[in-house]
């Protein structure tokens, strides 16, 4: 009965360390230490504006002006000026690239919290034993 006690003990305090397993999934797989590119398309749709306005005069006359998206027309009529301008909408697509880290790697303990640690296991470990060595041996 106490060689079971003492290999469950031993094994619960067995484990491998998050370093070695980061060492074997690189080996797996090299490629997860490499940087990566996450895209984001960002689309804005600007809607169409119109706007008319009329001013008198004693001519007849027709401006039109066409720009890329602007569109102006100018008509004299007798003692009238009717000015009709639009802009077409227009769509504009931002494509952003932004490069981060698929694993990131953190410092290491200081040397102060690695003792505290190891005073707190032993504190554990020591309460155990004397738990286990007075239930099993003084009935």
């Amino acid at each position: 009965m106490k060689w079971l006690v003492k290999l469950i003990l031993l094994s619960s305090l067995m484990s491998c360390s998050a370093q070695w397993h980061l060492k074997r999934a690189v080996h797996l797989d090299p490629t997860i230490l490499e940087k990566d590119t996450l895209i984001v398309n960002d689309t804005v749709v600007t809607p169409p504006v119109a706007i008319t306005d009329t001013v008198t005069l004693k001519q007849h006359d027709t401006i039109e002006v066409v720009k890329e998206r602007l569109k102006v027309q100018v008509v004299k009529m007798n003692d009238t000026i009717i000015i009709n301008a639009e802009c077409a909408s227009d769509t504009i697509v931002r494509t952003i690239e932004v490069p981060y880290d698929k694993i990131v790697y953190v410092e290491k303990e200081s040397l102060l919290d690695k003792i505290q640690k190891l005073v707190l296991l032993f504190a554990v470990v020591a309460l155990a034993l004397k738990l286990i060595y007075r239930y099993l041996f003084n009935d």
